[in-house]
């Protein structure tokens, strides 16, 4: 009802530039290969159609459901709070990016082999929970938490000896954590800094999306926040509700102390929350028809999606234009193989590589060339001109 459109998205700036990644460099040097490999097999199926990639991303939004449904159940032991869980995670408006981008899919698929782990794991297939978890890792990065949530599990649920069952994936994680700080050393943008400064204001970053604005937050309201979430732990007085609580809070520090992000980021730890307010409206309405309760709750998310769900999609168009004005005409072109292009007039930043990508992606030639100048008079022999959808114009140079 809210994500449909989504099905319908264009390409990002950011689609470009993992997709060349993807086509073009090796696997084995990527920093995320499982999203890079489903780039690679797309585009080799369906070049630049951008159907089938929403496609992709949108069954993988459904499978997450289904997968929060079956974790939900299994940690309640209730079908009420699976399904009230479900309803709540179905759509967020702030989550726009997961909708309408697909350069999101890394964190699609880090909840699916992250969850599917968990779950594999709770029923005792640990080696395949193993496995699984081994590809959210590659997946994306957020994935290093699941071994400190599958230890509170154990002890909630009164399984310690389980605990050494965890060493395999303790190691994985090591040697995952020495990897990416190996490939990211001097990345100003994934330097950590623990203090906290940095944890509040990620903290109401990400809490002021998850409440759509509603609450303004300050450091105090973030405080307000954590004695409420031990309240409610406190208060209902079950495991999954621990469990759902170490999962908000545990699943937030691989980004707590580093430069802020969209709020997408934090859907891997979003089960959390919709487990632990699940629990809370199925224990306020317990002697209530569950299926009315359903309805209820459906009622009043209905009208707060839609409030917000223009808000949570503005900055889509202008990415998808960046993009399409671009591409569209060249679908028409051809170009010689090994071609240069010089643009002398374009809106896009002064180090961006988004026309190469572009060029490279379109015509499947990483040897062509993308110069850019600021002029608007020049003549080039043997060229042709052609204008885009919002005027900006380029010229193409065959190779000599």
């Amino acid at each position: 009802m809210f994500a449909g459109d989504g099905l319908a998205a264009y390409f990002t700036p950011d689609d470009m530039m993992n997709l060349y990644g993807a086509w073009f460099l090796p696997l084995a040097g990527q920093e995320r290969p499982i999203g890079a490999l489903v780039y690679r097999a797309i585009f080799a199926g369906f070049g630049l159609n951008p159907v089938p990639y929403r496609v992709c991303c949108f069954l993988l939004l459904a499978g997450n459901l289904v997968l929060l449904y079956a974790i939900a159940v299994r940690l309640s032991g209730s079908r009420v709070v699976g399904a009230i869980a479900c309803l709540l995670a179905a759509y967020h408006a702030h989550l726009a990016d997961l909708y309408y981008s697909t350069g999101t899919i890394y964190d699609l698929l880090c909840f699916a082999f992250y969850w599917g782990a968990a779950l594999l794991w709770i029923r005792g297939r640990y080696w395949i929970a193993l496995a699984l978890y081994a590809g959210a890792l590659l997946s994306k990065e957020m994935a290093v938490t699941l071994p400190l949530v599958l230890a509170v599990y154990e002890l909630a649920y009164r399984r310690p000896a389980k605990l050494l069952r965890l060493a395999p994936m303790v190691v994985v994680t090591a040697v995952f954590v020495l990897r990416a700080m190996a490939q990211n050393a001097g990345n100003a943008s994934y330097a950590p800094h623990v203090a906290w400064q940095p944890l509040i204001e990620n903290w109401r970053n990400y809490a002021f999306d998850l409440f759509y604005g509603v609450f303004e937050m300050t450091a105090a309201r973030v405080l307000l926040l954590w004695a409420l979430l031990a309240a409610a732990v406190a208060l209902l007085r079950t495991r999954d509700a621990v469990v759902s609580a170490v999962v908000v809070w545990v699943g937030l520090l691989p980004v707590a102390f580093i430069a802020q992000r969209g709020f997408y980021v934090v859907y891997l730890t979003l089960p959390g929350w919709y487990l632990l307010a699940a629990r809370i409206i199925e224990r306020a309405t317990r002697r209530a028809n569950p299926v009315l309760v359903f309805a209820a709750v459906a009622l009043a998310l209905i009208p707060l999606h839609a409030v917000r769900k223009e808000k949570g999609r503005t900055w889509v168009a202008d990415a998808h234009a960046s993009v399409s004005r671009i591409l569209e005409p060249l679908r028409r072109e051809g170009l010689a193989p090994g071609a240069r292009i010089l643009f002398l007039a374009d809106s896009y930043p002064k180090d961006d590589y988004l026309l190469t990508f572009i060029f490279r992606l379109r015509f499947r030639d990483n040897g062509i060339l993308v110069d850019r100048e600021r002029a608007s008079d020049t003549k080039y022999d043997a060229a042709y001109r052609m204008w885009s959808e919002n005027g900006q114009n380029w010229i193409l140079k065959k190779s000599e």
